[in-house]
């Protein structure tokens, strides 16, 4: 007698529909979604328009130019869960589940009218209550007038019931900005509330374009130096990563070190389309793990090697002696702070704490000069290394608070060197030339970003921990101060 065989299915139930709603960083995510969905539709030699239009409780996307969609696309493709035509075709949509998720995300309600180019008619059909997935949804296809010439592909969809605050000026610069190539070359134009988007300049002191083949495709781009003199505004060191003029990734630098570690690197810039390598389900990265992205990152990483050894070598101009001197008192001021908290650890620098070879009579924490006295022949502050680093922190076992020159946009950084967590305050941001790096200016930057390193917490809690920090740091160098005049007074009553 032979064995049994029983055959068993899987299934899915609607309600997980509705979790992929959730999953959209903001409501402008969710907008690009459409759009995405929009530039995957592009035809050959066709330029697309898309015209977004918000109103307080409602959204329009109409994609006009592409391929459209008839009964059988709508029914076979857009209706269909995880199921998308687009496998094995590297577009953007590839998952069956982006546009529906994103209607579900910006509002309760929804209308979708389609046409394919050639047809004379459109298909229209609605839905009151999207957001109830307790069941899988059955539409109605209303046939309805073409709003467009019978040539033209069009898709114009509807979200009504919107409960996301919509930022259109945000929205503007995100859309400038991801699909910064497309716009560029006017293979796509982009309307948002009758105003057309239009990309920034990149100012670029060199530029050098380039087509490579590796991991089974063609990369093509452009590397180059940004002008120190006309920075590009809302660009963010490193190289932009798209997908079909899509920008994916942004601020990469291929394994070589980034600015918190070169800072000259703040000038490398460029964009590269990388059309082989998988996304992630909302395209906020591609898959780093794959052999794919293994291999485009290894020829990147050569390709940059020139520019790289020429940024090594630029000379930046030094921050100020007295920054670096006040970055030393604001150290040892938040290194006490913390132990008075009893939260050390936010500041731990990793490194070995080692035992004092002598006792010091000198306070721990630094006086001004008029509080020194002519015989005392230590330094107020231990000469820095060639990394910034001054061997009494690592003594101590705390971090460093280091003064470089970063991206201007960039008010302060945490990295670690050589085992030493490093809290990086950018001399070119505009309020540390503005305050001069003083020591209020500093001690609040240096807070802020230890409790960066903090476990989550809301606003309102890591604001509380800042504001601790700061104030009892400040009441520790307003004690200092006063001591030794105390000190003084005893001496002449006696």
């Amino acid at each position: 007698m032979g064995s049994a065989r029983i055959t068993v299915r899987e299934r899915i139930a609607p309600e997980i529909t509705a979790s992929l709603f959730a999953n959209y960083r903001s409501s402008a995510d969710a907008v690009m979604e459409l759009v995405d969905n929009a530039v995957d539709s592009r035809l050959p030699k066709t330029p697309l328009n898309v015209e977004i239009t918000v109103h307080p409780q409602s959204l329009v996307v109409t994609a006009v130019g592409g391929e459209g969609m008839g009964i059988r696309e709508i029914e076979r493709n857009y209706l269909r869960w995880g199921g998308s035509p687009k496998r094995g075709r590297q577009l953007l949509g590839q998952y069956g589940q982006g546009g529906k998720a994103a209607i579900g995300h910006l509002g309760r309600r929804f209308s979708v009218e389609a046409s394919r180019p050639v047809d004379a008619v459109a298909w229209r059909f609605t839905d009151d209550d999207y957001r109830d997935r307790s069941r899988l949804k059955t539409y109605e296809l209303v046939e309805t007038p073409k709003r467009t010439s019978v040539e033209v592909g069009y898709v114009r969809i509807r979200i009504d019931g919107i409960d996301k605050r919509i930022d259109v000026r945000r929205l503007a610069q995100r859309l400038a900005e991801t699909y910064r190539p497309l716009l560029e070359r006017q293979a796509l134009e982009l309307i948002l509330d009758r105003l057309e988007i239009k990309p920034s300049p990149l100012p670029a002191a060199e530029r050098r374009a380039f087509a490579i083949n590796t991991g089974g495709a063609r990369l093509r781009g452009w590397v180059g130096l940004s002008d120190p003199e006309h920075p590009a505004g809302g660009w963010v060191p490193g190289i932009r990563c798209y997908r079909l003029g899509r920008l994916i990734a942004d601020g990469e630098f291929f394994g070589h070190p980034g600015p918190a570690t070169l800072p000259a690197m703040v000038r490398l810039m460029g964009e590269v389309d990388v059309p082989n390598v998988a996304l992630t389900m909302n395209k906020t990265d591609f898959d780093r793990d794959g052999q794919e992205w293994v291999a485009v990152e290894a020829r990147m990483h050569k390709l940059l090697a020139s520019l790289v050894r020429r940024l090594s070598r630029d000379v930046e101009v030094p921050p100020p002696s007295s920054a670096i001197k006040v970055a030393e008192q604001v150290r040892r001021l938040l290194s006490q702070a913390l132990r008075l908290s009893d939260r050390q650890d936010l500041f731990a620098g990793f490194a070995p704490a080692r035992p004092p070879s002598k006792t010091r009579d000198a306070p721990e924490l630094p006086l001004d000069p008029q509080e020194r006295s002519a015989t005392d022949q230590e330094p107020r502050t231990p000469p820095p290394s060639p990394l910034d680093t001054p061997l009494e922190a690592r003594k101590r076992g705390f971090g460093i608070i280091a003064i470089r020159p970063l991206d201007p946009r960039v008010r302060s950084m945490t990295v670690l060197e050589d085992g030493v967590r490093t809290v990086v305050i950018n001399s070119r941001y505009p309020l540390f030339i503005e305050r001069r790096g003083d020591v209020w200016y500093q001690l609040e930057t240096a807070a802020r970003e230890i409790c960066k390193a903090a476990d989550a917490t809301s606003v309102a809690e890591y604001e509380k921990r800042v504001n601790d920090i700061v104030l009892t740091a400040l009441q520790l160098r307003a004690s200092r101060r006063r001591r030794p005049a105390g000190r003084q007074l005893r001496l002449m009553q006696g």
